[in-house]
């Protein structure tokens, strides 16, 4: 008479290793993704601000940029002094769990008044002259990664 077999074979304990470690490949990647995400939108504002730059100062064109906690748009300033969206970038929204935090130093069109309204929060002006600012990525409300100017130079990343 056999006596009945106790605990797992082989086979069982392989599948639940092999379960496991893909679930723990996955978990990784998430989380080396959602670093990534922050940092591909970094790149991404930062591309689009030397684009707007180059593109003001070759077409003799002021452009703004406004930026909300999760979209952006590249708005142009028409004859008249008015504000419309530049119809050759689109309006960007952010993933889900990105959020931008924007601290602008000094409006360059009217110095003395506050940077408010519907209007650009940064300026990119036909003379090479961009708005001096500080942007933070947040992800999940953590402060990832800065872009900043003092409006003479190129943007810079760094990380927080």
């Amino acid at each position: 008479m056999q006596r009945a077999a106790r605990g797992f074979t082989l086979l069982e304990v392989l599948v639940v290793i092999m379960i496991v470690g893909l679930l723990a490949g996955l978990v990784g990647l998430t989380q080396v993704d959602s670093g990534q995400q922050a940092r591909r939108e970094a790149e991404r504002l930062r591309s689009l601000i030397g684009l707007v730059r180059a593109d003001a100062l070759l077409n003799h064109r002021d452009y703004g940029l406004r930026l909300e906690e999760d979209r952006y748009s590249v708005l142009l300033r028409t004859n008249d002094g008015r504000w419309q969206p530049a119809l050759q970038y689109r309006e960007q929204q952010l993933p889900a769990d990105i959020r931008l935090r924007l601290h602008v130093e000094v409006n360059l069109l009217e110095p003395d008044t506050p940077v408010s309204g519907k209007g650009p929060q940064l300026l990119v002006l036909s003379n090479d002259e961009i708005s001096p600012f500080t942007l933070r990525l947040e992800q999940r409300l953590t402060p990832v990664l800065s872009l900043h100017s003092d409006g003479l130079e190129e943007v810079r990343i760094e990380t927080l």
